[in-house]
């Protein structure tokens, strides 16, 4: 099997030949100390075996500046089918990454093609600032919904786009939780964000296209829901946030696939040698059985993990992998 077929089966909870294996090198300046210590991410990539690589789309806001909430009604949100989208450059200055359309370009038909995209409460947050975007889902709630349509409907045909490029997957990212709860009400959550998050990934997957949830953070008070939405998979699912690995597997690794389990925090960080070989064993050992896990780090590998240390980790990932797979 190849990374996107393997990656397509694990989501379809078919069996696979291996675990599947991504890892997020897009860091600026950890992408410079791993070619330092190591080589470049392309070899990085080749010789762990890593199935998916991401291409990300930019902020909705290309405006140059922020907008007060009352504003934001007769914000134009430029047309989602112009090339730009698909073909950006001008990156902040600690994105190592690249556009979708190079992703695409490099990796289709060798990995899945992964589309990372901004979700409701994320995507705003580029017009009003996240502070603000914030404040004004409890102040204005209102104004924030008719934007959230409008958003909403910008993404559907965001999403044409992309499908039609060739993209195989894609993220919708949008941080709900906090550290021990959720950063709103799930009351709150299921009448401000759902119905328009759902319109996104109902869309997607009436074309075919997978959807992952990027939400850093504990979730699980709406786990039932995202599943409802049609998620196809859920990243990072957060330790350090609170949440235990074996209830989410339990309770939900038969209903969504686990996306993630290397806690950037708590794990790749805090931990190194045999403790960090004790830790990947164990998240393996809780979420592989059975299919439906993509093994990943929790977020954007940092310029405080130590390269080797990384590698390290990802020599033990290849085996435990193997070990793991369901296709007999």
């Amino acid at each position: 099997m190849n990374g996107y077929e393997r990656v397509m089966a694990t989501l379809n909870h078919k069996p696979v030949d291996r675990t599947p294996i991504d890892c997020w090198l897009y860091q600026k300046q950890f992408l410079e100390r791993l070619e330092a210590d190591y080589g470049p991410r392309e070899k990085f990539i080749e010789e762990f075996g890593i199935d998916v690589f991401v291409g990300l789309m930019p902020f909705p806001n290309q405006h140059g500046r922020k907008f007060d909430i009352h504003e934001l009604a007769d914000v134009p949100l430029e047309d989602p089918r112009d090339p730009k989208w698909l073909n950006f450059t001008d990156w902040n200055y600690d994105f190592g990454g690249t556009n979708i359309a190079t992703a695409i370009r490099d990796h289709k038909g060798k990995r899945c093609v992964l589309a990372h995209c901004w979700g409701m409460v994320e995507g705003t947050s580029s017009f009003l600032g996240i502070e603000n975007c914030w404040m004004n889902l409890g102040g204005n709630p209102r104004l924030m919904a008719n934007f959230f349509d409008r958003y909403a409907d910008w993404m559907c045909v965001q999403v044409d786009q992309m499908i039609e490029a060739g993209v195989d997957m894609m993220t919708l990212s949008d941080d709900w939780g906090s550290n021990g709860t959720m950063l709103f009400s799930p009351k709150s959550w299921r009448a401000l964000i759902k119905p328009y998050a759902m319109r996104v990934v109902q869309h997607a997957r009436s074309r075919g296209m997978p959807v992952n949830l990027h939400s850093d953070g504990y979730i699980l008070q709406v786990v039932d829901d995202i599943i409802e939405m049609g998620y196809t998979s859920w990243h990072p699912v957060q330790e350090s946030a609170g949440i235990n690995p074996r209830e989410v597997k339990e309770k939900w690794g038969d209903k969504i696939t686990i996306y993630g389990s290397l806690d950037v925090i708590d794990g790749l960080l805090k931990f190194d040698g045999e403790e960090l070989d004790e830790y990947i064993t164990e998240r393996f050992g809780i979420y592989a059985p059975g299919g439906g896990f993509i093994f990943n780090g929790g977020h954007f590998i940092q310029p405080d993990i130590p390269p080797l240390r990384l590698v390290r980790a990802y020599r033990l990932v290849n085996k435990l992998a193997t070990r793991y797979g369901t296709l007999h």
